[in-house]
C-alpha cells in the first residue's frame, strides 16, 4: 500500500509509543511559545456545519455523550476540532487476545489545554496500542525514504476503506514490530490512525484488510462548535 497524496494537508510521520509521547510534550512545548502565534495562522478550517455533526450535538443536548472519564471528558470539551475515537475494540487488537489472557485496557488522552487545537487518544491492549490522532495545524510530511512495505499484491482487487501503509519499525530504531497508519478526513479534518504491533503481535500489523475494515469503528464522541 502506499502513503495518500492528500493535497489539503500535508500528513504527520506515525511515531512508535515508545517515542510518541515524548514528541506530543515538544508539541505542546511549543505551541506554549512563539510557535502558538503561528500555528494560530495555520489552522484547517473545521466543516461545523457538517450535518454529523449538527445531529450529534442536538441529540446530546440532553444526554452526555460517551465518557472517556472525568478528567479526560472535561479536556476533550475544549478541542477547537471535532473528536473521532473507537466505540469498540478495534478487531486487530481483539485477533491478538489469543496470544495470552486478555488484558486490562489502558487509555490516555493527550493534548495542550493552553493551545487546545490537537489532540491523541491512545489505547493499549498488551500486544497492540491504537492511537487516533488530529492536528489543526500543519503538519510535517513524510520523508521520501521513509521504509514502507509495498504488501499489495499486483492485480489485487482493490481494499474496501481507506488505504492502510504498514512501516518497520526498527529502521526507525524503535523496538521491534511494526506500525500501520492510515488517515481519513472529516469534517475538513485530516485524523490519524496509528496501529503499534510487538514482534509477537507484527502479523497484525500486515492484516491492512482488518485494519481499514476497523475504521468503521471510529465515531464521533465529542464536538464543541465555536459560539457564534
Amino acid at each position: 500500500m502506499t502513503i495518500e497524496d492528500k493535497s489539503s494537508h500535508v500528513r504527520r510521520a506515525a511515531v512508535p509509543q515508545s517515542r510518541s509521547f515524548a514528541c506530543v510534550a515538544m508539541m505542546a512545548v511549543a505551541c506554549l511559545g512563539a510557535g502558538a502565534v503561528a500555528a494560530a495562522d495555520n489552522l484547517i478550517a473545521v466543516q461545523w456545519t457538517d450535518p454529523e455533526i449538527k445531529s450529534f450535538v442536538s441529540a446530546n443536548a440532553a444526554n452526555p455523550p460517551r465518557s472517556l472519564g472525568p478528567t479526560a471528558d472535561d479536556q476533550l470539551a475544549k478541542l477547537k476540532l471535532p473528536v473521532l475515537a473507537f466505540d469498540a475494540t478495534p478487531g486487530v487488537a481483539e485477533n491478538t487476545f489469543r496470544i495470552g489472557p486478555r488484558p486490562a485496557t489502558e487509555r490516555d488522552v493527550v493534548m495542550n489545554e493552553a493551545d487546545p487545537v490537537w489532540y491523541q487518544i491512545v489505547e493499549r491492549y498488551g500486544d497492540v496500542t491504537v492511537s487516533v490522532s488530529a492536528d489543526l495545524r500543519v503538519q510535517h510530511a513524510f520523508p521520501s525514504n521513509y521504509p514502507i512495505y509495498q504488501n499489495e499484491s499486483r492485480g489485487a482487487a482493490p481494499q474496501a476503506g481507506p488505504a492502510v501503509s504498514v512501516f518497520d519499525d526498527r529502521n526507525e530504531g524503535g523496538e521491534e514490530g511494526l506500525l500501520a497508519e492510515y488517515t481519513i478526513t472529516k469534517f475538513g479534518v485530516p485524523y490519524t490512525v496509528t496501529v503499534e504491533c510487538t514482534d509477537e503481535a507484527k502479523d497484525q500489523c500486515r492484516d491492512t484488510t482488518q485494519i481499514a475494515k476497523d475504521s468503521e469503528l471510529l465515531k464521533l464522541i465529542r464536538a464543541t462548535p465555536p459560539t457564534p
